[in-house]
């Protein structure tokens, strides 16, 4: 039975899958945050030297893009955990696809830099105001709307980082609208959680799962397949 894309039905499963494995999720979030923690605390009090501190920062960037994109990896286990079992190895990033997200994570904020400091060259002037506006705001919405879909198909598809750009403005497409309003929720929810270290601890992994049960909900809503995981809660 075809399934289209429900902004309510995506709230409900994401909140089934965080509840259900709340214990899992906690965990992992902690370690990742201790182990961050680790590497700051290396680069801040123990990496003197200028040069070995760039590279701390460097390992830094690697870090975190592998702790988060073995966070996406545990929530597509999760959703697909009612089928079967999965061990640790299956929530490790491929170096492929590390690979791809930090390629594409660089070249859209290098743009951005770059862009910026082109805009901020030019005579000062009320075009120059709404351009460096615009770029702002172009590359902003890009990175909180279309960057995590392009981050689930890296993950679930092991697609490159030009081809995850491709496929997820084809995915968005045809349910810009109701997206778009859970990309609001979303914004909502991050600001109620940074109010509290605590709320960010819940509120950060749940908004990961709920961008990752909307991914798999427009997989389906683009299919005239059966969505089971809507079966599930």
């Amino acid at each position: 039975m075809f399934h289209p894309f429900s902004v309510t039905e995506t709230l409900n499963i994401a909140w089934h899958i965080f509840k259900k494995n709340f214990a899992t999720i906690v965990v992992y979030s902690l370690l990742a945050i201790v182990l961050i923690g680790a590497i700051v605390f290396v680069i801040d009090f123990i990496l003197a030297d200028a040069i070995l501190a760039s590279i701390g920062v460097f390992v830094l960037l690697i870090g975190i893009s592998f702790i988060f994109l073995g966070f996406i990896k545990l929530v597509f286990q999760l959703l697909d955990r009612e089928y079967y079992d999965f061990e640790f190895r299956d929530i490790v990033p491929k170096i492929k696809m590390l690979l791809s997200y930090l390629t594409l994570l660089v070249i859209v904020s290098t743009l951005a830099v770059f862009m910026t400091n082109l805009i901020k060259n030019m005579n000062e002037s009320f075009i120059q105001n709404v351009l460096g506006i615009l770029v702002g705001v172009f590359f902003e919405f890009f990175f909180l709307f279309y960057f995590p879909i392009c981050t689930c198909f890296i993950v679930d598809d092991g697609s490159g980082p030009f081809e995850s750009i491709a496929q997820s403005f084809q995915l968005i497409k045809g349910n810009f609208l109701k997206y778009f309003l859970l990309f609001i929720l979303i914004e909502a929810l991050v600001f109620v959680g940074s109010i509290t270290i605590i709320g960010m601890v819940v509120v950060v992994p749940f908004v990961n799962i709920l961008l990752v049960v909307a991914y798999r909900k427009l997989i389906y809503s683009h299919l005239d397949v059966d969505d089971d995981i809507t079966e599930t809660v």
